[in-house]
This record gives C-alpha cells, structure tokens and sequence, in this order.
C-alpha cells in the first residue's frame, strides 16, 4: 500500500473526523495499489461547506490536498453503517476523480471499477500485510491479514502450504489505525514447521501460533504465557478494543 488516503470534514453534521473513517481510507490505500493507480504518497480529502473554496491542489512530497463541498446530511451520526459507508464512499470517489481531471494521472475508469468493487464486497476485505516465507519450503507460507471494520480492525495470521488453507486465527483486533501493524506484527519468525513467532517494534507482546492445532495463540509477557483474550484484558488493554 503506496497511497495514504485521510478523510475528514468541517462540516456541522458532516461525515466527522473521529477513527470510523479508517477502514474506508485502508479499503482504498490497498486498491489504489492493487489497480496501478497510487500515484500519490498522500491524499487529503476534506469535506466542506460554503463557507469554504473547493480546490485541488498538488503539495511537496508528491502530497494531494482535495476541498470538496458535498451536501451536509443533518443527523449523520444517527444514520446506520452501510448509510455512513455509502456518503463516504462517494465523497472519497468524487474527490479522486476531480484529481484524476486536475492532473492527467489517475484513471477515471479504473476509480469506477474500485468504488463498484468496494459497493460489490459490501465495504468487506482482507488483506495481505505482509508474506513470510518456510525456508525449508517457499510453499508454506505465513500471512499477516488485516480485516478493517468501521470501529475495529481485526488481524490474522493465515497459514497456506500450496496455496491451500492450514489455518487462520485472529491475532488482535484494534484500533483503526496501521500503526499498531509495526508495533506488534512486523516480524515473523518460523520456529518450525508447525510454530512461529510474532513480533513488533514494541518488545511488550510476542503471540505463537501453532499450526497443527490452529487455536493456540500465546502472548508472553516477562517470560510468562496467556492466552491472548487474557493478555489483552489484563495487562495489554492498551493494545485492544
């Protein structure tokens, strides 16, 4: 994921600025990559009113910055998920295409193709992190999944020998941020075969997953071992939702 996407608003009753928009802009920083078309390290989307001038602007660092004026729905907060998703959605793709018409560099069609596929999967995906590799064998394979959810997102670890299913087991759900990516699941480590260990920058929590059993995750605190779920409730809450 090259794009970093950030939606927000400064509008009465507009779409807010709080965490719920992080699974939209997640959802759109992996297609933009998967579609050829992240083009931009950074784009802004702000939503506003009329007190405000539209524009599009290019900034240093290959940064974008969009004002878009779009309709202020009253009581927004009131409206059901898929109602806030749908206004989200559309105001991220008018925005892109108004870029795409500025510039010259992103592809109408292929904008198209992505708002539909996000309208098609029901705002629901997973994907890929990242891939470690069995030494021993590159076709066994660990994959770290994340799978964002308006209030949450939830992280995997997928196991796949010849591309085929060993397991998937739920290593954290958090906060709606990539953050948390690198500070707890940046490094995998294969033990063996049937074992591996993950790891962030932060040295406060190590998980193992063990393969064979496929529901055995392990959080280690000072030498000690937990089963996640307690971990996170006892002394790790800062790291779950």
């Amino acid at each position: 994921m090259k794009t970093q996407i950030r939606l927000t608003s400064n509008v009465s009753d507009g779409i807010g600025n709080g965490p719920e928009s992080g699974a939209i802009d997640l959802i759109y920083g992996f297609l933009l990559t998967e579609f050829e078309q992240d083009i931009y390290n950074y784009i802004s989307i702000n939503q506003i009113g009329d007190d405000l001038q539209e524009f599009v602007m290019k900034e240093p660092g290959n940064k974008i910055h969009v004002n878009i004026r779009y309709p202020t729905h009253k009581n927004f907060d009131a409206k059901t998920t898929d109602e806030k998703n749908l206004i989200k959605l559309d105001i991220i793709h008018s925005a892109l295409l108004r870029v795409a018409n500025e510039y010259e560099k992103l592809d109408e069609e292929k904008l198209d193709i992505i708002k539909e596929r996000i309208i098609i999967n029901n705002f629901s995906f997973d994907f890929v992190c990242k891939i470690y590799y069995y030494k021993k064998s590159e076709s066994l394979t660990a994959k770290i999944i994340v799978h964002p959810e308006v209030d949450k997102f939830n992280y995997y670890c997928l196991i796949e020998e010849d591309e085929k299913v060993k397991c998937k087991v739920k290593i954290y759900n958090g906060l709606t941020d990539m953050h948390y990516y690198n500070e707890l699941f940046s490094d995998i480590k294969w033990k063996s075969k049937d074992e591996i260990t993950i790891k962030g920058k932060s040295k406060e929590v190590e998980i193992t997953v063990w393969i064979n059993k496929c529901e055995a995750i392990f959080c280690r605190p000072g030498g000690r071992t937990y089963p996640v779920q307690t971990c996170c409730e006892w002394r790790y809450s800062r790291f779950c939702v």
